[in-house]
C-alpha cells in the first residue's frame, strides 16, 4: 500500500512538472544589438518592439510560452547559440552562408516573411544603381558581416541606421540594406536618398536550438494560423504603413 501512494505520488508530480514546462516554458530569445528598425529593437525605457517582435508575441500567446529578450552584439549571438544559452534567433534566411557548427545545432520554422534586399543612393549620384553588378568597383556602405558580393568595395558600419544616415548626409554614395528598414527611415526618419528595386529577396524564419526541436510543429502551426487570419500582414502594416 505505501508502495501504492508513493508511486501515485510520484506519477502526480511528474505529470505536475510536465504541465507546468508545457504552460510556462521560457524562450531565451536573442535581441541583435544595435537594433534593427523596424525589424528589432529596444526602446530605452526597455521595451522590446517591432515587426519580429510581434510576430513572435503573438505566437508565444497562442502557445502559452514565456519570452525573455537578451540583447547581444550579432557575433555573441551566434557564440550563445552555439553553447546552447540562447534557444530562438527571429528573422533568419536559411539561404545565407553560416558556420558549421552553427548549421548542426539550427532547426527552422516554415517562413513567416520576406525580406528584400535594396541599394539606397544619393539622389544625385551620376550613374543609375539599379542592380549590384552596377556596384562593381565602387566604394559600398554595409552592414559588418552581411554577405556582399567580392567584387564590391565594402564598408562596414555597424547598423543600417548609420548606412541611411551616411548616404542621407553625402558621406557615402551607396548603401546596401533591406528594403524595410530603407523605406524606414526615408519616410518616418528623414532620410533622403533613392532606393531601388529589390536586387534580392529571401524568406525568413525562426532558427530554434536543437535543444527546442519538441516546439517545431507547435511553431509551424501558429504560424501557418497567424498568416491564414492576416496576422502577420497586420503587424507589418503596424510598422510601415503610412500614418
Amino acid at each position: 500500500m505505501l508502495h501504492f501512494f508513493k508511486t501515485t505520488a510520484l506519477i502526480l508530480l511528474l505529470s505536475s512538472c510536465i504541465s507546468s514546462l508545457q504552460g510556462g516554458q521560457v524562450l531565451r530569445v536573442g535581441l541583435p544589438t544595435p537594433g534593427q528598425v523596424p525589424y528589432f529593437w529596444q526602446e530605452p525605457n526597455g521595451e522590446v518592439r517591432g515587426i519580429y517582435a510581434d510576430t513572435l508575441r503573438a505566437i508565444a500567446m497562442e502557445l502559452q510560452l514565456q519570452l525573455e529578450f537578451i540583447s547581444l552584439s550579432q557575433a555573441r549571438l551566434v557564440r550563445h547559440f552555439i553553447a546552447g544559452e540562447i534557444d530562438i534567433e527571429v528573422g533568419v534566411s536559411t539561404n545565407r552562408g553560416e558556420l558549421a557548427r552553427l548549421q548542426e545545432l539550427s532547426v527552422f520554422s516554415r517562413p513567416f516573411g520576406i525580406v528584400n534586399e535594396v541599394i539606397i543612393y544619393n539622389p544625385e549620384l551620376e550613374f543609375p544603381a539599379f542592380i549590384l553588378k552596377d556596384l562593381k568597383g565602387q566604394s559600398v556602405a554595409t552592414v559588418r558581416g552581411a554577405a556582399v558580393p567580392s567584387y564590391i568595395n565594402r564598408q562596414d558600419f555597424a547598423s543600417e541606421l548609420q548606412i541611411a544616415t551616411r548616404v542621407h548626409r553625402g558621406w557615402s554614395q551607396v548603401g546596401l540594406m533591406r528594403e524595410a528598414s530603407a523605406v524606414h527611415y526615408n519616410a518616418k526618419a528623414g532620410k533622403k536618398y533613392k532606393i531601388s528595386l529589390p536586387y534580392e529577396s529571401n524568406s525568413i524564419s525562426l532558427r530554434l536550438h536543437k535543444d527546442r526541436l519538441d516546439l517545431l510543429k507547435q511553431i509551424d502551426s501558429s504560424i501557418s494560423r497567424l498568416a491564414a487570419a492576416g496576422g502577420v500582414e497586420n503587424i507589418i502594416c503596424k510598422y510601415l504603413c503610412a500614418g
